[in-house]
């Protein structure tokens, strides 16, 4: 199976075999590209590692940049000769979405809760670091709660570059100290420091309004960066979105056969 996910920064494709993932490719998420970029970035890289076509039977897509969507499907229909499943989340029927407006509901959240239920089948929390960061609640019998949202590291990171000419861009790396002695220290310990408190505060909070145990994941490729967060949360995968795209696809397999 081959898998798309298609996220507002980066768009990271997965070759499983089976159950296992043989190989990822990450690109950016273009918005003013053609369709045949990113064709030429993904047919080179299956002929670079020997990824053939005939071994991939089935393709899922999850894209919360809908300008993009349709390269895609393109790309799985010429070139693979597949029909992607691409992830609905209001119409798929594998979780129930207690929120107001479930089409509001980002693919990959969606994916994100049936992989995170995959693997505590209990309440769990995903806190997913991506363009934003996101905390979706999910209860043991198959609902997703609800969702909270602020932006992400990164994207906070570069609205300030774009509004305040005077400051440099920094690497994220958490100083020893929270009071800063220049302008790179500065950003950093504001920025890391006070993510690392909001995180802990949602978390908290949430929990209180759950008011039952839960398993608390994180995913998405800054997880590693607030090292000091690790015992919050009980799991880091970084590959859960796509682990839970294969799942989706085999459940959609089952479910139209």
């Amino acid at each position: 199976m081959i898998v798309f996910d298609i996220g507002n920064t980066d768009t990271v494709i997965g070759f499983f075999k089976e159950e296992q993932c043989i190989n990822t490719l990450r690109v950016r998420s273009l918005k003013n590209e053609s369709p045949v970029f990113f064709e030429y970035r993904i047919l080179d890289f299956m002929l670079e590692n020997n990824l053939k076509k005939e071994e991939f039977r089935h393709a899922v897509i999850s894209s919360v940049v809908p300008i993009l969507t349709p390269y895609f499907v393109r790309f799985c229909e010429k070139f693979l000769e597949l029909n992607p499943f691409v992830v609905k989340p209001a119409q798929a029927g594998f979780l129930k979405i207690n929120i107001d407006m479930p089409e509001e509901l980002g693919s990959d959240l969606y994916v994100n809760a049936l992989a995170a239920l995959e693997i505590f089948k209990t309440d769990c929390v995903i806190v997913d670091f991506g363009t934003a960061l996101t905390f979706t609640v999910v209860k043991s019998e198959g609902v997703i709660e609800g969702v909270t949202i602020l932006p992400g590291i990164k994207t906070a990171l570069k609205s300030l570059f774009a509004n305040t000419s005077l400051l440099p861009e920094v690497k994220l790396e958490k100083p020893e100290t929270v009071i800063g002695k220049n302008s790179m220290h500065a950003i950093r310990a504001g920025v890391l420091y006070g993510y690392e408190g909001a995180i802990v505060r949602l978390l908290e909070k949430i929990k209180a309004e759950i008011e039952r145990p839960v398993k608390v994941l994180a995913t998405g490729g800054l997880s590693a960066v607030l090292t000091d967060l690790a015992p919050q949360f009980d799991k880091i995968d970084i590959d859960l979105t796509i682990k839970g795209l294969l799942l989706y696809g085999k459940m959609s397999i089952d479910k139209t056969s």
